[in-house]
């Protein structure tokens, strides 16, 4: 009997010591994971670089008006963009400052949208025209903000009253707001900007009639022809970002090389060149969200299935009717390239309140650089004349 106390107490000493061990470990903190391996994702995951619904109306360009010369363009990715468009999106917050009764602001003719002579100013023009109903939540606009109309550009004339004007898509709609000391520091970027060498533009005269003027650059653009391709993505990491366990779907390979992951009610689809499209159709018929709250549900969705390409655009946001009765937004974003929109849409969901029920995924990535081409300012505006009439 005695042998058996024995072991007991030595049982008890280790169990003791284990205990004390696994304590350290926790307060010293856990050892760190194992690394991923090389040819997956960091993390081994799908997850990718987030972006800010606030990013994703950014405008398409920007048009500096400088105190001497021509006119300027900025495109994404160009020099002084960012630092133009951080000073802008600072004014246009600063309407969240106002009473109910100004955020009304007051009408205004055309010939008050260029800045008087020696001026300086910055327009915006957004890939697409944004309702008050999406611009006012996502810059936390008091409820009080009701234009009747989408905001198409905008205008900051730093110094000037109204400083602050905001144009519709269509001929007459054009509102401007008083913010006291608004353009301040953007003046100050504006003015250091406009003695920096920019890409001179004019205004397009003739066809296609528009009411807040088109400008063009001033000279011939030598672009980059780019090979670009798809992403690198593993068909099984992607496909465990949308389900939790693998085991319990059905894998196909497709003779194109395609990989196919279904359980049943979902399905997503991997092809060879990086590009995903899933599906949930269960999910379609539902009801609409608040805009600004669909836009936020799309960024967040993206980031957790692949992430973001640098340079992308909202260019869609429209209602879609549902069987039976039910309705889901289409979103689609842009992916840009040196200033331009690429042709096809990058990334594009339909979702209602019950989620995403479909998501196409087919971001472009540069391989190398072709060649360069020259694209005559002349012919460009030629062309877009010819368009317009």
């Amino acid at each position: 009997m005695l042998w058996r106390e024995r072991v007991k107490s030595a049982l008890l000493v280790v169990l003791v010591g284990l205990s004390i061990h696994l304590s350290l470990l926790l307060w010293q903190g856990l050892p760190p994971a194992e690394a991923p391996a090389a040819e997956l994702p960091a993390g081994g995951t799908y997850w990718g670089a987030g972006r800010d619904p606030v990013a994703l109306l950014a405008p398409a360009r920007l048009v500096l008006y400088r105190a001497k010369g021509a006119p300027a363009l900025l495109y994404p990715g160009s020099p002084g963009y960012e630092r133009a468009w951080s000073g802008a999106l600072d004014v246009l917050q600063q309407l969240g400052s106002l009473s109910p009764a100004q955020l009304a602001g007051e009408e205004v003719a055309a010939a008050a949208w260029k800045p008087g002579a020696g001026g300086i100013a910055l327009e915006l023009i957004f890939p697409l025209p944004i309702g008050p109903e999406l611009w006012g939540p996502v810059l936390d606009y008091p409820e009080g903000f009701q234009l009747p109309w989408p905001v198409q550009r905008a205008l900051v004339v730093p110094g000037q009253e109204p400083a602050l004007l905001l144009a519709g898509p269509g001929p007459g709609q054009l509102r401007g707001f008083k913010l006291p000391g608004a353009g301040t520091t953007l003046g100050g970027i504006l003015r250091e900007l406009s003695g920096t060498a920019l890409l001179p533009a004019r205004e397009l005269k003739g066809p296609p009639p528009v009411g807040s003027g088109l400008y063009v650059p001033g000279t011939s653009l030598s672009l980059p022809v780019l090979r670009v391709g798809g992403e690198a993505a593993d068909p099984e990491v992607v496909a465990s970002s949308f389900f939790a366990d693998l085991s319990l779907t059905r894998c196909i390979r497709e003779r194109d090389g395609a990989t196919i992951y279904s359980d049943g009610q979902r399905g997503v689809r991997v092809r060879p060149d990086g590009g995903v499209e899933y599906n949930a159709p269960e999910v379609m018929a539902g009801v609409l969200l608040p805009p600004a709250q669909a836009l936020e549900r799309a960024a967040r969705f993206i980031t957790q299935h692949g992430g973001w390409p640098q340079e992308a655009r909202l260019a869609q946001l429209a209602e879609v009717p549902s069987a039976p009765d039910g309705f889901h937004y289409r979103l689609v974003f842009t992916q840009y390239w040196n200033g331009l929109p690429a042709l096809t849409p990058t990334l594009e969901l339909m979702l209602s309140d019950r989620g995403v029920g479909r998501y196409r995924r087919s971001v472009l990535r540069a391989a190398s650089r072709a060649r360069w081409a020259s694209v005559s300012s002349a012919g460009l505006e030629e062309a877009i004349s010819r368009s317009g009439k």
